[in-house]
């Protein structure tokens, strides 16, 4: 008999596992850029992308982080704690580099000595998009397919709209543009959906020690161009069904973050080359070699 499917989103498949209060996450063998405006199938990338995320899984349970990991089921699955998915996305950086640069004018892009943080600097961005007037009465939050659907044109998205938007955290949460400097007033105001608890516990117990750990493993990883530097990358949290603890979830594989070997951009092994549009056979030759490095992580 055939799992139930949850969800089918651009790349994944979600289906209910057999036993309870558990999922099973098939990767497809799709990749996407530019807000899904492009999108390429590519051979067995799904497994590449799984392999990897497992890679990861162990490694921060090997750190003593909470994950919904559970196991690698078939090469493209992964079998998972279910949760309920928070829509925002950590990201926590080493370096100052891609939006980060749009919001922080007073640093610049270089390529040759980039700015990186003495500690790591955390985001966090909602996944609901910010529909703004005349599409609306007022400024509304629209989950993201709805938008692609409704404003994403030829590849574009319409004035007014705002995809994962940056939230500035205070006593409120309030939204700003992700790509313009946050100053000035906001776009619009957003329910609080972490009590500071569980904000302090997302930050400092979850997505900062995970960064901490993967950038450590990386580190250790030797390449021709010398260790791999872990510029950044993105986490999605949400609270396990069967108990309410918030856990790392979802998948971090090589669409997760930007690597650096020898901490040089121009050697760059993530999914930014496909999104500059890189030969697709060099962009699965990549993603085979971090498949390889990952395999290199302390309790994989």
């Amino acid at each position: 008999m055939r799992n139930e499917v949850l969800i089918e989103g651009k790349t994944k498949i979600i289906q209910k596992g057999k036993s309870p209060h558990t999922v099973r996450m098939l990767a497809k063998d799709f990749l996407t850029g530019g807000d899904a405006a492009r999108k390429e199938e590519i051979t067995d990338i799904g497994i590449q992308k799984t392999k990897q995320a497992s890679n990861v899984f162990k490694t921060l349970k090997h750190n003593n982080i909470p994950t919904s990991y559970i196991e690698l089921s078939s090469p493209n699955t992964i079998l998972c704690d279910a949760c309920d998915m928070l829509p925002l996305e950590f990201v926590v950086r080493r370096y100052a580099w891609g939006s980060y640069l749009l919001r922080n004018t007073q640093y610049k892009k270089d390529i040759e000595n980039p700015h990186r943080f003495d500690k790591p600097v955390w985001e966090i961005f909602h996944k609901h998009s910010a529909i703004m007037p005349p599409h609306v009465e007022t400024p509304t939050q629209m989950d993201e397919n709805d938008a692609r659907d409704k404003y994403l044109r030829d590849g574009r998205w319409e004035d007014g709209v705002y995809t994962d938007p940056y939230v500035k955290i205070g006593d409120k949460w309030d939204l700003f543009s992700a790509k313009d400097p946050v100053i000035g007033d906001a776009l619009m105001r957003t329910p609080n959906l972490l009590n500071e608890e569980e904000l302090n516990t997302a930050i400092n117990d979850i997505v900062i020690p995970s960064f901490e750990a993967l950038e450590k493993n990386w580190m250790e990883v030797s390449t021709v161009d010398g260790p791999v530097h872990l510029v950044d990358i993105k986490f999605e949290l949400g609270f396990r069904t069967k108990d309410r603890k918030l856990v790392l979830s979802d998948v971090v594989d090589n669409d997760s973050w930007r690597i650096w070997p020898g901490g040089r951009p121009d050697k760059q092994l993530d999914k930014q080359s496909f999104r500059e549009g890189e030969n697709l056979s060099k962009v699965s030759n990549k993603y085979q070699l971090v498949t390889e490095l990952t395999n290199q992580f302390k309790g994989v």
